[in-house]
């Protein structure tokens, strides 16, 4: 706002009245736009600046940055769509804070010369160097005829401004260029090159060397690069440059906006050929540098891991992508060699997670045009030869040489450009089949990385070759290896395979080729969208929340619909005439896509509406007409403007998407119909967003209804195709002669007029242009039930004629009912029952009846038709050919409609004319100045004053033959009494206006005030009303904050126990399993000790057993010994062994009475365990009993004192709001008494005034009635002293008219004798100079004398005496009052003549030939001159007039003062 301000300050430093200018602010009264409190800044009640009208477009901007974000990273929920776009605002205020000037980035020298506001922002000098070069061109064609200087200066003024615009568009580029260098620059670095490759060093035409290997393309793998980057000029400069400072610098890169001389020479029509010629390299530089970011924007890896092929793999890396792209990261490319190469690009990829392959390298894609272009102009410099001497050739030459390379240049660039949208369509796709993978993975198939390598021989042509002993799978390939051959449309290429197809083909024919697989992938994707958003409109989004939608509804198809569709569209390509064909399968492809976004469209604008608007559900359809207003529009191929094309639109009558204005105003037709952003990827995930907003707001069983409308008109259009082409051709004038005979009885009847002629040929020519012709006649072609598979282009011709034709068949039929309904919009089932009936009456059935007839059947439709009847066609008649009879009919509806209205406007305004020129009353004709819309009727009285001017002007005149001819002062008189007439009728108007204006204001304030007191009570009304509620709602709040409390205390304290229960559930599980086990593990242990037991009394068992063996061994050893020894007759050791037997019997004894003692211990050790077993089985069991009843003890003491604590809580509450409402309660009783008491108050002060004001007035007349008496005689008084005051008043000015009459004879006298002795004094002054004369001339003579005497030359002599006499006394007079008049004083004063000098003049004598000095023989002068000027002045003081009228009013004040 403030630049805006200080640059309309600085446009109308001279004033706004010139033709363009910006109104000139007035800095007063501020003021805020559209809303109580600006946001930003108040403006000024005048101020407008159209330039910010740019402003507006910012939130289109936002939201479309917005949507990319959406679709890039794809929030699950609102909260994370919120923080996004919170993100993007605030990413988008620091980027404007922060934003340098344009052009910063550029050298200082393109800064003055193109971005510098200095001269050329200033449209005073534009215009200023506009007027000089239409003055010039005046100068030049004076002698021309009128209309070539017209069309001369036409033609000057459209130099000037393009050279603006192409200023502006140069700009542009140029900060375009800069931003988009920047990316560039961040980009190569991030994969892997250097930054050098942006620029291209500047090589001068004239020292430029021929090269043999000119042309030679770059390598087809950018990667090679890196291994040997010989070929690349390693040049950065410091600041960038423009496009053409690359090429040329000397002569077409040479301008400047920066001064009038600059300007003046782009004005020439070479140079502005040369300024175009800079834009052309400026943009296509621009262009260049977004294929080469776009290419490498979209070649980024996915963020979600894919599968890959038919082996399933997954990506290597899971990323978040800056844009919509789903390709896996691709691995080294095949054409690099070497293992080090190798792991540089795979550390390059995993850190920055570009594809290297994707680098496109401006300098060397730019080498190969400027080499060709300096050998072409080392050829053309030696054809030409002396030539080229003239530098205009030279610029010529140039020029041409640069347009050479910009279409050179942009035609290899538009082969990157391509891939980048190829690429880009294709990552949209598998991101929308990402969430249907049952259909990727059954139709589609993925193209895995580096796969283009790989391919075998049967992914090529020899593929298609049908084989009946081997199944074969189809290629793996779009299109051919050289682009005229269709493989397989539902291959999906990896995007390192899309980089390099069709590289090695000549430039030509691989954009050719690029540009049939860019028509093919953008068809297939736009179907594939709309099927899938399709599949997904009928599951509602009311159950899911902010749930990402997992399914989809098999009532709207579902994935098997889906299925269905794409092997249909497989079918129809099969059964094309030429199947392989790119060319046929693109028109098929896109032909389908146009018919099924028509198809949605009619289905969405027309048959849900209608059929919502005759079921009475107002709710939907007004649903679904405000959603069509944002949705349907993006659906279509309606022209969306640029953000930037405010000021740029096409002129009118053009519309941007004529052909006419295509060819006279490309440039802005192209911004004017090609998106917000014309050189950005169009938005396709929006097609799913759209079709669903159409739909957003309905209910389930309107989506029902909604699903049935579409299949219905699908069903439609199947009949269409049954019923095939019809001969449309008799449908002309000379047609519907038995309608006309039928129809004119009712026409006649409802008293509509008959059609102007009887058929028309509106839209024949459109609708029936893309339909098959037959021969020149024009007839189409009969042909029967067209089928979609087997005749696919010709079926999709004719149901896009038939959906063209219904579209506007019910715009004409929208028309047409609010023209008979009288209403702006039929939007109730009212109005639509109404219209139906009409329309059904007067349209739809009398051309039923006639195609009847025509078809043989017209006995079907006579009589009348009930309203609730339907109408069905005739057997055998098409469905376009019963809608192009409705087309034609509302057409003639339209015309007969239209030509009546001009007709009764012609009517009614030669009627108003003639009755007010025949009226012959004395009142103006307002009743027929009235509008339609006045209802009152005044009478005002007809002026005269042009007829009175006229007749009192021709009273005093004079005529002749050729003149009229009449004196000024009647003239004057005349105008005087026309200027009283006419300010006598505007103050007529005047009282006029304010009465009315008057009366007007006081009835609005009667009704303002009425309105007042209505709006008081109803006020007071809903006041009470409104207490009465808000107490009511308290109570009943009270009563369910009761009962929500108690339900919240309830499951507070259940919240509560399950929380405790949470916390002790695990301890509570282990308990309870140890209670379970307890017992058994008991029991374990009781069998353990059992066993033990046992086990004991086995031992001491076994040890008795042992012990009683051995003692039993040992005796019977002891008896074999003895009789051993018996035997040898020893008998020594007898006594020894009888003794050891004797021991061990005892020590046997001692044993067995030990085990017998073990036994007994053994078995009370086992019952005192069994006793302590069981005593700790009957203590545990009450310990658990005892503490589960503690714990249900605590837990009801917690509810008990919960229950309290939330009863205190309550009762707390209950008696604050009761003190609360007992303080209410009595400050309204407070209040109430106050009232009371000011209102008791009030009226005993209006009773007290009131008795005060009767005691006043009674007062007040006793005092009047006193009052008059004493008030008549002092008037009586009065009376009789003003009497006598006016006869001394009538004296006294009887005295002072004799006293001036002879004040003035006196003056008279005085002035007389004062003039008499003026001429004396002149007279005697004149005598004087006269002597004087006479004296100086003696002396002369004398002095004359005696220089011939002393032997002077005669000559100097002579020249004295030739010397005239001063001038005469009159000449000197008028000499000096031409001086002092000149010298800018007036009036100027009065100047006496000069004194005459009393000697001669000597300046002779200086000049003298030999230089003698004569300046001591001068005579010394005389004071006579300063007597003369006393003289002088004496006689001019006794000249001073007197001032008579001061004289005069001295004596009447002395005369005056003396009578008093």
């Amino acid at each position: 706002m403030e630049d805006q301000r200080e640059y309309i300050q600085k446009v109308c430093r001279e004033g706004d009245s010139d033709f363009g200018l910006p109104y000139k602010i007035i800095p007063k009264q501020p003021i805020s736009v559209n809303m109580s409190r600006s946001a930003l800044r108040n403006v000024y009640l005048m101020e407008f600046h159209p330039s910010l009208a740019v402003a507006a477009r910012i939130p289109e901007a936002l939201k479309h940055a917005y949507w990319e974000l959406y679709h890039v990273h794809k929030p699950d929920t609102v909260t994370e769509m919120i923080v996004m776009e919170r993100k993007l605002l605030d990413c988008a205020v620091r980027e404007w804070d922060r934003m340098p000037a344009m052009g910063t980035s550029y050298s200082a020298q393109v800064q003055k010369d193109l971005f510098s506001d200095v001269f050329v922002e200033d449209p005073l000098f534009i215009c200023g160097i506009a007027h000089s070069l239409m003055e010039q061109e005046d100068d030049v064609s004076s002698r021309k005829p009128k209309k070539e200087k017209h069309v001369d200066t036409v033609k000057l003024m459209g130099r000037l401004m393009e050279a603006l615009t192409v200023r502006h568009r140069l700009m542009d580029a140029a900060w375009e260029a800069e931003i988009l260098s920047k990316l560039y620059r961040r980009m190569s670095i991030d994969i892997g090159f250097d930054e050098y490759h942006l620029f291209l060093r500047f090589v001068q035409f004239e020292f430029a060397t021929h090269k043999d290997d000119a042309g030679k393309p770059p390598p087809v793998f950018i990667t090679a690069i890196q291994e040997d980057d010989t070929t690349v000029d390693r040049f950065v400069p410091n600041n960038l440059y423009l496009g053409v400072h690359e090429l040329d610098e000397g002569h077409v890169g040479r301008f400047s906006f920066r001064s009038r001389d600059g300007v003046l020479q782009i004005m020439k029509s070479k140079s502005l050929e040369n300024l175009q010629v800079i834009l052309m390299t400026q943009v296509v530089h621009k262009n260049c540098l977004i294929a080469s970011v776009q290419l490498a924007d979209v070649c980024l890896p996915a963020r979600d891991d894919i599968m890959v092929g038919q082996k399933s793999m997954l990506t290597v890396e899971e990323t978040k992508s800056e844009k919509s792209s789903t390709t896996a990261m691709t691995g080294t490319s095949m054409a690099t060699q070497g293992n080090t190469l190798a792991s540089k690009l795979t550390s390059v990829q995993m850190t920055k997670g570009r594809s290297p392959e994707a680098f496109v390298s401006i300098q060397l894609e730019k080498v190969p045009s400027r080499d060709l272009m300096l050998n072409d102009y080392l050829a053309q410099k030696q054809k030409m030869g002396m030539i080229l001497k003239n530098p205009e050739e030279v610029e010529k030459l140039k020029r041409s040489l640069l347009r050479d390379f910009c279409r050179r240049f942009m035609n290899r660039m538009s082969q990157y450009s391509l891939r980048s949208q190829i690429i880009a369509y294709y990552n949209s796709l598998l991101g929308l089949l990402r969430e249907f993978p049952n259909i990727r993975d059954t139709y589609f198939m993925l193209g895995e990385p580096n796969e283009f390598h790989k391919k075998r021989k049967m992914d090529d042509v020899a593929g298609l070759t049908p084989d009946p002993r081997n199944m074969k799978k189809r290629p793996r390939r779009v299109l051919s290896q050289d682009g005229t051959t269709v493989l397989n449309i539902w291959f999906i290429p990896h995007h390192s395979e899309a980089l390099i197809m069709y590289k090695r083909m000549e430039d030509e024919q691989c954009c050719r080729a690029l540009g049939f697989h860019l028509q093919i992938v953008s068809a297939l994707h736009d179907i594939v969208q709309y099927l899938c958003a399709h599949s997904k409109l009928g599951s509602s989004h009311a159950r899911l929340g902010s749930r990402k939608m997992e399914f989809v509804s098999a009532d709207w198809g579902g994935t098997e619909g889906i299925g269905a569709e794409l092997r249909e569209i497989q079918k129809q390509i099969d059964n094309l005439e030429e199947k392989t064909s790119p060319e046929h399968i693109a028109t098929c492809l896109s032909m389908r896509r146009e018919v099924m976004f028509l198809e949605y469209d009619t289905s969405v604008r027309f048959s849900m509406r209608d059929t919502f608007l005759s079921t009475g559900n107002v709710n939907a359809y007004r649903t679904i007409t405000k959603n069509i207003h944002f949705a349907l529009p993006a659906l279509s191929n309606v022209d969306v403007p640029s953000l930037f094309c405010t000021y740029f639109n096409v002129p009118e009558p053009f519309e941007a998407r004529d052909f006419r204005a295509m060819e006279l105003y490309p440039w802005r037709s192209f911004i004017a119909r090609n998106g917000p952003y014309p050189l950005h990827f169009w938005q396709w995930q929006q097609i799913e967003y759209n079709m669903q907003m159409c739909l957003s707001g309905l209910k389930d069983v309107d989506r029902h209804v909604a699903n049935g409308e579409i299949l219905g008109v699908s069903l439609l259009m199947e009949d269409v195709l049954q019923s095939g082409y019809h001969d449309m051709s008799n449908i002309t004038a000379d047609d519907d002669s038995e309608l006309e005979q039928d129809l004119s009885k009712s026409q006649s009847i409802k008293g509509t007029p008959k059609p102007s002629r009887p058929g028309t040929s509106l839209s024949k020519a459109d609708s029936t242009k893309d339909l098959p012709q037959e021969g020149s006649g024009g007839k189409l072609v009969p042909k029967k039930q067209l089928s979609r598979t087997q005749q696919p282009i010709e079926s999709y011709k004719l149901l896009k004629l038939f959906l063209m034709l219904w579209k506007r068949l019910e715009v004409f039929k929208a028309e047409w009912g609010q023209r008979k309904l009288s209403t702006e919009e039929i939007n109730n089932s009212v109005l639509y029952r109404d219209f139906c009936k009409l329309y059904k009456t007067e349209i739809l059935f009398p051309i039923l009846q006639s195609v009847a007839r025509r078809y043989g059947q017209g006995e079907l439709y006579e009589g009348m038709v009930s309203d609730v009847e339907p109408l069905v066609a005739p057997q055998g008649a098409s469905e376009i050919e019963i809608k192009m009879r409705q087309l034609v009919k509302l057409c003639e509806s339209l015309e007969e409609h239209m030509i009546h209205e001009v007709q009764k406007k012609l009517s009614r305004e030669l009627n108003l004319l003639l009755t007010e020129r025949a009226r012959e009353e004395g009142a103006l004709p307002t009743d027929l100045w009235k509008k339609p819309a006045m209802k009152e009727s005044f009478t005002i009285a007809r002026p005269h004053i042009a007829e009175q001017f006229s007749t009192q002007l021709f009273t005093d005149i004079k005529e002749t033959d050729t003149e009229y001819i009449f004196r000024k002062d009647h003239f004057n008189s005349c105008l005087l009494h026309l200027d009283g007439a006419v300010m006598a009728r505007e103050r007529s108007n005047f009282e006029s206006y304010t009465m009315y204006y008057e009366n007007l204001l006081r009835q609005h304030h009667q009704l303002l005030y009425q309105k007042e007191q209505e709006l008081k009570q109803v006020r007071d009304q809903l006041r009470s009303a409104q207490n009465d509620t808000l107490v009511e709602v308290q109570c009943q709040l009270a009563d369910q904050s009761h009962d929500l409390l108690m339900e919240i205390t309830a499951l507070r304290a259940k919240v509560a126990e399950m929380r405790e229960i949470s916390l002790t559930q695990e301890r509570d599980m282990r308990e309870r399993i140890k209670e379970e086990y307890d017992s058994l593990v008991q029991n374990l242990f009781a069998s353990a000790f059992d066993l033990k037991a046992k086990f004991d009394e086995f031992r001491e068992d076994l040890h008795n057993d042992v012990k009683s063996k051995i003692s039993e061994v040992r005796s019977e050893a002891v008896m074999d010994m003895a009789k051993l020894k018996e035997r040898g007759g020893g008998l020594t050791d007898e006594e020894m062994l009888q003794r050891n037997l004797s021991k061990a019997h005892q020590i046997r004894e001692i044993q067995k009475e030990n085990h017998s003692l073990n036994v007994l211990m053994l078995k009370m050790k086992a019952m005192n365990n069994w006793k302590q077993k069981h005593t700790k089985e009957m203590v545990s069991a009450r310990l658990t009993e005892a503490r589960r009843s503690c714990d249900r003890s605590k837990k009801q003491c917690i509810e008990i004192r919960l229950v309290a604590e939330e009863e205190v809580i309550l009762r707390r509450q209950q008696l604050v709001a009761l003190r609360k409402a007992f303080s209410e309660i009595s400050m309204e009783c407070s209040d109430a008494k106050k009232e009371i008491e000011k209102e008791t108050k009030v009226k005993e002060e209006k009773s007290h005034a009131a008795m005060q004001k009767a005691r006043s007035q009674r007062q007040l007349e006793i005092a009047r009635q006193a009052n008059m008496e004493k008030i008549i005689s002092e008037l009586e008084m009065k009376e009789k002293e003003l009497h006598s005051l006016s006869d001394e008043h009538h004296k006294v000015s009887k005295l002072q008219q004799m006293s001036s009459d002879k004040v003035k004879k006196e003056a008279e006298h005085i002035r007389k004798h004062l003039t008499h002795e003026r001429g004396l004094k002149l007279d005697a002054f004149s005598r004087v100079d006269e002597l004087q004369t006479q004296i100086y001339d003696i002396e002369s003579g004398m002095f004359s004398r005696a220089q011939t005497s002393f032997g002077y030359p005669a000559s100097v002599a002579t020249s004295y005496k030739s010397k005239p006499r001063s001038a005469s006394p009159s000449k000197h007079r008028a000499l000096s009052r031409g001086t002092m008049s000149s010298s800018g004083i007036w009036p100027p004063p009065i100047i006496w003549p000069p004194n005459r000098a009393m000697t001669p003049d000597v300046a002779g004598y200086y000049h003298h030939p030999n230089n003698v000095d004569l300046s001591k023989i001068q005579r010394p002068k005389t004071v006579a001159g300063r007597l003369r000027s006393r003289i002088a002045d004496q006689l001019i003081n006794e000249l001073d007039v007197p001032d008579t009228h001061e004289t005069i009013m001295q004596l009447e004040q002395l005369q005056f003062q003396n009578l008093r």
